[in-house]
């Protein structure tokens, strides 16, 4: 199912919107209801019988027509209730594998005219949203809460995986002994933990106002890692534009979980070989990474850098006078590359 085809969806019935409040009720009383959103010429022609309201829409009148046997027909913006108590005649080529018939007509519906529809389960208290092809159980608030807290407790062990990941991979580009499987070790990192932000984020969609907080923890819990995941690639792939590095991220993502334990897989995506003896060649960084993490140059000046010396370790080896003379970097700049590789040097080694 298209994730925005399914933030539409919930855009309508997630926790805080006029017509959860609605539905809510009605699954606290015990009731059953089929909803459909959206009137147009082909909705008109499977509507019979019932009652033309065109009244304002109010949570509370939701409740009280779901009392009645009928559909409830709302307008696109879930402004107006148009009709209640009518019945639907949805075309019987359309195929459905719902055993009642409140949902047997939901689903069928909903496939015909494209509709969002919703249908409650008086008995088994159950509210599934469909929409063309798509069907959904919505699940229950404390349920998605639980759900989502859980997501962020393995994202925040997990980007603590990342980052020590990273710091072994900073020792090992300092001393110049990088090999292929670090480099593939680290981007399997990367794609586990965006795996898992987006079962949170999911569950964020879903809550609506009530994830505001889960979500400002998710963001805070991901800050820089898009950025360090793209400099990580420029240093170990050469790429012609940036449309190549949207393709290695989409090679990655659709590996399987299992794909993604094979480390030879992501190692042939990149470029670096077939074959496990491959893993143990020695690789060497470009430099992005770190001398990103240095503050006082800027892209084009590491640019220019990367350029000139071809990769980290030259830079790193070269005086602030050679890196003055052959990349026109000011002083300062060059004396705060030196210092820089310096501090990461005793970081490292306090970490160690």
């Amino acid at each position: 199912m298209e994730k925005s085809e399914m933030k539409d969806i919930f855009s309508f019935v997630r926790p805080g919107t006029r017509l959860r409040e609605g539905l809510d009720s009605i699954l606290d009383g015990r009731k059953g209801a089929l909803i459909v959103v959206g009137v147009d010429e082909e909705t008109e022609k499977v509507l019979d019988g019932g009652f033309f309201l065109n009244c304002d829409y109010s949570p509370e009148r939701l409740f009280e027509l779901s009392k009645m046997d009928g559909a409830i027909i709302l307008d696109d913006n879930i402004e107006k209730i148009l009709y209640a108590n009518v019945h639907l005649q949805p075309d019987k080529r359309y195929m459905t594998e719902e055993s009642g018939t409140r949902h047997r007509t939901a689903q069928r519906i909903a496939k015909q005219l494209n509709k969002l529809t919703i249908a409650i389960s008086e008995r088994k208290r159950v509210l599934t949203l469909y929409k063309g092809e798509i069907r959904y159980k919505l699940r229950p608030l404390s349920e998605l809460t639980n759900e989502a807290a859980q997501a962020l407790n393995t994202l925040e062990r997990y980007r603590n995986v990342l980052e020590k990941s990273l710091g072994n991979l900073t020792i090992l580009e300092l001393d110049d002994m990088v090999t292929v499987e670090d480099v593939c070790t680290v981007l399997q990192k990367f794609e586990m933990l965006k795996r898992i932000k987006k079962e949170a984020f999911d569950c964020i969609i879903e809550l609506g106002t009530e994830g505001r907080l889960i979500s400002l923890q998710l963001e805070d819990l991901l800050r820089g890692t898009k950025e360090e995941e793209e400099e990580f690639l420029h240093d170990y792939y050469v790429f012609e534009n940036e449309e190549e590095i949207k393709n290695i991220k989409l090679m990655i993502s659709e590996l399987d979980n299992s794909e993604m334990l094979d480390l030879v897989k992501i190692s042939t995506i990149l470029g670096f070989g077939k074959s496990v003896s491959k893993l143990d060649n020695r690789v060497t960084p470009k430099g992005y990474r770190i001398l990103n993490k240095f503050g006082k140059i800027n892209d084009k000046d590491i640019d220019t850098l990367i350029r000139i010396f071809g990769e980290l370790s030259k830079i790193q080896i070269a005086s602030a006078d050679e890196l003055v003379e052959r990349s026109e970097i000011s002083k300062f700049k060059a004396n705060a590359v030196k210092k820089g590789f310096a501090r990461l040097k005793f970081t490292v080694g306090l970490e160690k």
